[in-house]
């Protein structure tokens, strides 16, 4: 589908720097209150603090333009039932919460990369 180009692209690499930042906000917000409320809802909250941030850091930062917010918002409930999912299988394997989130985060940032490099701000 995508050559080692893509992954060496500047736009990747915009993707990464801002992507690293969001998530390193999000997923310490998620670490912190996955502590007091449940999965699903911990998982929610820190998917729609990544969800703005990301949005706004693509639009302006890495793809440079519009997008499209509907589909963008069908890729943040699909992330974020995913970011679910993922969790739940990891711990189920023995791992602690915390370290299931830092597991799934490669898997999700490259998925979430090509989806809005191909549907959202195509």
């Amino acid at each position: 589908m995508f050559s080692l180009k893509t992954f060496k692209s500047k736009s990747f690499i915009k993707f990464l720097f801002f992507g690293t930042l969001i998530t390193l906000l999000s997923n310490s917000l998620l670490i912190l209150i996955i502590l007091i409320l449940p999965l699903s809802i911990a998982t929610f909250i820190s998917q729609i603090l990544h969800a703005y941030l990301g949005y706004l850091a693509n639009k302006y930062g890495v793809f440079r333009r519009k997008g499209n917010p509907i589909a963008y918002i069908f890729l943040v409930i699909i992330s974020w039932f995913v970011q679910w999912l993922l969790i739940k299988s990891i711990s189920v394997l023995g791992f602690s919460s915390s370290i299931a989130v830092l597991l799934a985060i490669p898997f999700l940032a490259t998925f979430s990369f090509f989806a809005q490099k191909l549907i959202i701000f195509r």
